[in-house]
Formats: structure tokens, sequence, C-alpha cells
């Protein structure tokens, strides 16, 4: 029994190092070049790299669509740096994907957009109004993001009805921003935002503990909490 294992554990030694000679023979020692990749928090090394080397050629992943702007610093002839500055995905809808610089990516033109979708979490936009207002869902979106809002990871869909309510649904509670929506009065789309992070902050209300929120007013806030 103890030559069988001797016998085995040889035969397991002798393919390891084949494996070793063959790598050994078949490496290219001129190739000692590489690449470090910073600044990516969204984007894979290795599309950015591509994007780089290929940023002439119609490039069909969605990642690189993120790419606003990148540096290469060249250490020694064969080793640099590229330095990568993304544009964050704030929102999307049926047909854009809405970046925080106000770029739009029409997502189904890449073959890959559902691993974007899945890599960062972004509320869906639901839209039936008949005015067009994603340029304010999306200074909406960029103000929480910048204000550090503690509710913003809660934001899941926002919906623009028929009769031109606007409307967010963080969590299970439900708020009421505005209605009656107009090319007019759409600008104040951001200003309910900041009344709802006053209220938040102010209040130190838990939102998961409430059902309904009305913001409609210009004098007062409505809530309905869930019965506990």
């Amino acid at each position: 029994m103890h030559n069988k294992s001797k016998i085995i554990y040889s035969a397991f030694a002798i393919i390891f190092l084949g494996f070793i000679v063959y790598d050994f023979l078949n490496f290219n020692f001129q190739e000692q070049s590489f690449t470090v990749v910073y600044g990516n928090t969204i984007v894979p090394s290795d599309v950015a790299i591509n994007y780089v080397e290929n940023s002439r050629s119609v490039n069909k992943d969605i990642f690189s669509s993120i790419i606003s702007d990148y540096k290469i610093i060249n250490i020694s002839s064969d080793k640099r740096v590229i330095i990568i500055k993304e544009s964050f995905p704030r929102y999307y809808d049926q047909k854009n994907i809405y970046l925080s610089s106000g770029v739009r990516v029409q997502y189904k033109d890449y073959l890959n957009y559902n691993l974007l979708l899945q890599k960062v979490s972004i509320p869906k936009f639901e839209s039936n109004g008949n005015i067009d207002i994603s340029d304010n869902i999306l200074n909406v979106i960029n103000l929480l993001h910048n204000t550090d809002s503690s509710i913003l990871n809660k934001l899941k869909i926002i919906n623009f009805s028929s009769d031109n309510t606007l409307s967010m649904k963080f969590g299970n509670c439900q708020i009421v921003l505005l209605d009656n929506i107009s090319k007019e009065n759409k600008k104040h789309i951001s200003v309910k935002i900041d009344v709802l992070n006053k209220f938040i902050s102010q209040s130190n209300e838990n939102i998961d503990s409430i059902n309904h929120i009305d913001l409609r007013w210009s004098d007062r806030i409505f809530i309905k909490k869930f019965k506990g």
C-alpha cells in the first residue's frame, strides 16, 4: 500500500513538473510590459485598457461608455499607469441609462448591458407623462448623491404618471413630490427633494416606518406611518 502511494505521488510530481517545463518553454521573455489602471470603481481594468488602446474603434462593451476621460502616465518604456475618470450611472428608463455627466447611453445597443445593471444599484424611471423631465430627474439624483442622502440607496422606482404626477418609491415608502407638472413648474422638483432631505434629517424619522409622504403642498407635509 505504501509503495502504491509513492507511485501515485511520483506520477503527480512528474505531471506537475511537466506543466512547469511547458510554461517555461512557451514563456515570451520579451513581454515584460504591464499596465496598471486606477480610478475605476465600475469599469473593469481590462475594458479600460482595451478602450484606451482602441479608442477610435467602435466599442461594444457598455462599461466603456462610462469612461468620460483618461490619462496615461508612462513610467518607463514598458510600464504605464492609466488613470480613469468615470461618469456614474444615476438612473435608467426603457431606452437610456443616464450618467452623472448628463450623457445618455442607449444601453440596449450593448449586448452586455445587463452586467452593468446588475453591478450598480440605480432606480428605474417609469414615465407616462406628456412632458420630458428626464434632465430634472437627473438633477434630483445628482442632488441626493451630492448631499450624501441616507435615503438614496432605498430609491428603487421613480414614477411619472399620465396625469403628470411625480412620485418616488423609497423601499416601502411612497413619496409624492408634485402633481400637474408642466414645463413651467418642473424646475420645482429639485426644491421638493430639498424639502424631503430636511424633513428626514430634522425629524429623525426612519423612512422604513413611513408608508406615505405627500410633499405637494408648499406649507405642510403629510405623512402616513405603518401601523405598528
